[in-house]
């Protein structure tokens, strides 16, 4: 890529749940869902060493914020926006970073009328409202082309949050092209898992795909084999229309993700498409956190003062930052 420069900024691969990614193009800098957050697992709450995980790339992401121009946001997971309100456990958010994070920023971002499922809807209303209030410039961006110089983003129609008529709803996915070179951010397709998807994805013909991966570590629980099959054939299938493809996100949540990408590697290896993690792309170990909290929890023992704070009442606990 000489004319688009992208750098992920935080994701599962660097110790949280996460698709924000910086991209740079000779007319605009953009800012791809910008919020990252950690998650329920084993009936523990996130490690210390997750909780810094999650203040360094914070960090990073407001720095990433201050840089750019454009903040897009694919849909209305916590994970891939920040919300106006303080939230210690998950998300570690204030609302004077969210604040500064927006302000100063056009917001191109999916709409909450149409398209999205109850949880969602009432997100993004507030999410909406929370801008307005402010007078932060928001467009609605399902299906719009946006123009910056010879840059272009194009946002795709909604496609299905995982499988086709998934009760997770619907999310956006963006091109960005500049100097014939084409750059595509999938947002949360899993795989894709739908053919739907796959087929947007292969007429968008894209040079480097940022793609958020299946969540095998709900395999036969949540989401039923055949999705996950399908996930990985796609995922397969993709290594022969793209150059680069960054494979990241809920897939990195699971031990196996390793074993699981082998057979795209290979195919990658025959078509001459290259595949990392989004840290591997960065420059940095893969390091993924949330899969090993037993185990760190057992290796490095949280002080007396982390295990006091876990005790508190939830209401509390989202109140105070944790000891760390």
């Amino acid at each position: 890529m000489s004319s688009i420069r992208v750098m992920p900024i935080a994701f599962e691969s660097m110790g949280v749940r996460s698709m924000c990614t910086f991209v740079e193009s000779p007319d605009v800098k953009l800012l791809i869902d910008p919020g990252l957050s950690l998650g329920p697992r084993f009936s523990l709450l996130p490690h210390p060493e997750e909780y810094r995980a999650r203040s360094r790339l914070r960090r990073r992401l407001l720095e990433a914020a201050g840089e750019a121009e454009i903040l897009a946001v694919t849909h209305y997971h916590y994970d891939h926006y920040t919300p106006f309100f303080d939230e210690a456990v998950w998300t570690g958010s204030t609302m004077e970073e969210a604040e500064m994070l927006y302000q100063g920023k056009d917001v191109l971002a999916k709409s909450y009328r149409r398209k999205v499922n109850l949880s969602q809807r009432r997100r993004g209303w507030l999410f909406w409202k929370s801008l307005s209030e402010r007078g932060i410039k928001a467009e609605e961006a399902d299906g719009f082309t946006f123009t910056f110089g010879e840059t272009r983003l194009t946002f795709s129609e909604p496609v299905p949050h995982g499988e086709q008529d998934s009760a997770l709803g619907w999310v956006l996915m963006l091109m960005i092209e500049h100097g014939g070179e084409k750059v595509l951010y999938t947002s949360d397709v899993q795989g894709p898992m739908a053919a739907s998807t796959l087929r947007l994805i292969e007429e968008f013909k894209p040079h480097l795909a940022i793609v958020g991966g299946p969540p095998i570590y709900l395999r036969g629980y949540r989401v039923p084999d055949e999705a996950i099959g399908k996930a990985l054939n796609n995922m397969t299938y993709l290594t022969g229309f793209t150059l680069v493809a960054i494979m990241d996100h809920h897939l990195l949540r699971d031990p196996g993700w390793m074993d699981f990408l082998a057979p795209v590697l290979k195919a990658a290896e025959v078509n001459g498409c290259t595949i990392y993690t989004a840290a591997d792309y960065a420059g940095i170990p893969a390091a993924p956190l949330e899969y090993k909290r037993r185990d760190l929890y057992k290796s490095d023992p949280p002080t007396r003062e982390f295990t006091e704070w876990c005790r508190l009442p939830d209401d509390s606990r989202r109140r105070t930052p944790p000891p760390v």
